[in-house]
């Protein structure tokens, strides 16, 4: 999976948000979060340290998929996911 698929799965399957709540809860617009998630833009440096401090996702998963940063519950759930 590449930044885009784990933030549009972080934001839909973990969060529950739109796109446009999720921007706001990390405080970045719409616009700029929907090309990262659909993989148009990379995720800015920025918008991954508001990301990691709002939702406590670490930077490696992020832009490296890498999850054992993880809380043990989103790692679990990372892991499970269909």
């Amino acid at each position: 999976m590449d930044i885009a698929e784990r933030l549009k799965w972080h934001r839909e399957t973990i969060v529950g948000k739109i796109q446009q709540d999720y921007a706001e809860s990390i405080g970045v617009k719409r616009s700029a979060y929907s090309l990262w998630e659909a993989g148009t833009q990379r995720l800015s440096l920025d918008g991954a340290l508001a990301i990691r401090k709002k939702y406590d996702l670490s930077l490696d998963f992020l832009y490296e998929g890498n999850d054992a940063a993880l809380p043990m519950t989103l790692r679990n759930a990372w892991r499970d996911k269909p």
